[in-house]
């Protein structure tokens, strides 16, 4: 296995993925165990993603949908995907409907940019 780059991928918006945490479980476990356990929090990450452009949730379905993100992107070390979960979750507890709907925006792109990072690192895991 080619070691990917350790370091943490990095734009204006700050870090997308920290890739030693995807390194130390990488460690713990064989190849296929990896991509299925990766392959398992891609699909729970995108399906809340998915639930999140619904404009028909209620501030406390979005504090829910946030909870799970942050539990699965903290593991998965995509640091500006948490950040905005939690903002977004804020938000919600609040019910700051205008704020929310931007942080879902920022959610939407941030979910973008960080599914994007893990499924490199994935790749070049797999070399």
């Amino acid at each position: 296995m080619t070691s990917p780059n350790l370091d943490a991928l990095i734009i204006d918006e700050g870090t997308v993925l920290d890739a030693g945490k995807l390194l130390r479980m990488r460690g713990y476990l064989d190849l296929v165990s990896f991509r299925d356990i990766i392959s398992e929090f891609e699909t729970a990450i995108e399906q809340r993603l998915l639930n999140l452009q619904s404009l028909e949730l209620s501030p406390s379905q979005i504090e829910a949908i946030c909870h799970d993100l942050i539990n699965f992107t903290g593991t998965l070390g995509m640091c500006q995907l948490t950040s905005a979960a939690e903002k977004l979750r804020e938000f919600a507890r609040h019910h700051a409907r205008a704020d929310m709907l931007s942080a879902q925006v920022e959610m939407k792109y941030a979910g973008e940019r960080a599914m994007a990072a893990l499924r490199a690192y994935v790749e070049a895991a797999s070399d």
